[in-house]
């Protein structure tokens, strides 16, 4: 009953405020970025068009987000979230989000719902609060079963997990790829230990592969965990030879599936894979400002990550105790640490760190599970008692910071004050962060200050 609770209470508080006037009086952003437009008419296309082809709704996408040198359609320039493939239109990003995401459009679609900006706004957002709330419950049980957390303690880390990241002002709002992610991976370590625990059921680790494999179809960067896990696997079990064969054989099946899966739709639809969204940026992205980019990802007044999600010292604070103590599965926790050390690396090499005009550190939000794997260790000791009250308010703070998300994240701040990715120094400006900023736009709405900022009208 429990994880029915926490799925339905989730849902509703991630879904429910677009439905409120009141709301989108306050933030009228319907469509949270161009990033995930591609999502939606994906999704759409299978259903009533049995192919990822976009060609019918091409105009609608393009007349709504224009490529922005040629808002006046006179240079027949594809907008970035699209790929123009031997005459077709197909979307930019990995599609596993879109196929994720058909249950949830086929009835009103199968009904003949009008193809509205204001219906796929709804549907958009009710997906994404959806594979959110899937994300939570499976948080749950991983936290219940493969660590064996009691119901209050897991259901205290799965708040963390769904209110107090960017998951609640983001993720959860709309179809991107981070949350199809996320829910991926917790069920790729939810079987995974699951294995770990009666190593005789290699139907687990079958499974830990093909869902860590279409989490890394839903973006790249899960193939650091993959990598990863797969060492600790062969670390923890290379005096069983035979359980270590079967157990990797298994495991890599799994991602063999997921990989045949893009082969599958990357020949049909895509014919080569330079025509993918992200390889065309392979080679030539690496341009941050390292490792001004790397603390920046971390402690940006802006971005950072402990800046929007200050409870999330506690997994800090979590791997310390686990490493002193040497508690059980440290190894596993020293993997997890590992993990996101290498992910905020590599994030702070791309160019765009900051995650583009989104809300908080977007671009680290794919490692967020691991952040809570890491409270684990505190959130069972001793110190949890006694430091319960920092906690409460770090947890508190956090979910207001959430919040304040949730209603102004409009794209004005990034209009303002983005200067790109060759100058960040306006990602470090305090006086003009995202917060101080719209503590002005609500000051101008009370009458007490003429604008918010020199480029505001």
């Amino acid at each position: 009953m429990t994880q029915l609770k926490i799925f339905l209470i989730s849902l509703a508080v991630f879904f429910v405020p677009f439905l409120i006037p009141g709301f989108r009086s306050i933030n009228s952003l319907v469509i949270q970025s161009e990033d995930t437009v591609p999502s939606i008419f994906t999704t759409i296309s299978i259903i009533k068009d049995r192919t990822l082809y976009l060609d019918k709704y091409y105009v609608m996408m393009r007349d709504r987000y224009p490529h922005p040198d040629d808002k006046d359609f006179q240079k027949d320039l594809t907008p970035f979230y699209l790929r123009k493939v031997d005459g077709h239109y197909i979307t930019a990003f990995p599609i596993i989000t879109s196929v994720i995401s058909i249950p949830i459009f086929v009835v009103p679609l199968i009904f003949n719902m009008p193809i509205t900006w204001d219906n796929l706004a709804l549907l958009n957002h009710l997906s994404g609060a959806i594979i959110m709330a899937l994300a939570g419950l499976f948080m749950f049980k991983t936290l219940r079963e493969g660590f064996n957390l009691d119901e209050r303690r897991a259901a205290i880390l799965t708040a963390v997990y769904l209110f107090a990241t960017v998951n609640f002002a983001m993720l959860s709002q709309a179809m991107w790829q981070h949350g199809t992610l996320q829910l991926l991976s917790i069920l790729g370590i939810y079987f995974f230990l699951k294995h770990q625990k009666n190593q005789s059921v290699y139907t687990n680790m079958l499974l830990s592969g093909l869902f860590f494999g279409f989490a890394f179809l839903s973006r790249p960067t899960a193939g650091l965990p993959i990598l990863l896990i797969e060492f600790y696997l062969v670390f923890t079990n290379f005096h069983k030879t035979g359980n270590l064969f079967k157990s990797a054989v298994s495991f890599t099946s799994g991602l063999v599936i997921a990989a045949s899966f893009f082969l599958w739709y990357n020949s049909v639809y895509y014919y080569d894979i330079q025509n993918q969204g992200y390889s065309d940026q392979l080679f030539r992205s690496w341009l941050s400002p390292f490792p001004i980019s790397f603390l920046g990802v971390w402690l940006s007044p802006s971005k950072g990550i402990l800046i929007f999600s200050p409870v999330l010292l506690f997994s800090l604070y979590g791997l310390y105790l686990a490493v002193k103590y040497k508690v059980e599965q440290v190894n596993l926790y020293k993997v997890f640490s590992l993990i996101i050390l290498l992910h905020t690396l590599v994030i702070s090499l791309w160019k765009h760190w900051y995650g583009g005009w989104s809300f908080g550190y977007r671009m680290s939000s794919d490692v967020l599970p691991y952040f809570i794997f890491l409270m684990i260790p505190y959130i069972n000791s001793v110190y949890f008692e006694k430091t319960k009250k920092l906690f409460i308010v770090l947890f508190g703070l956090s979910v207001f910071i959430e919040i304040y998300g949730l209603l102004f994240f409009d794209g004005i701040w990034h209009a303002a004050y983005d200067l790109g990715f060759e100058n960040t120094s306006w990602l470090w400006s305090i006086k003009d962060s995202q917060f101080l900023f719209d503590i002005r736009r609500v000051l101008v709405k009370l009458g007490v200050m003429a604008s918010a900022c020199p480029k505001c009208l």
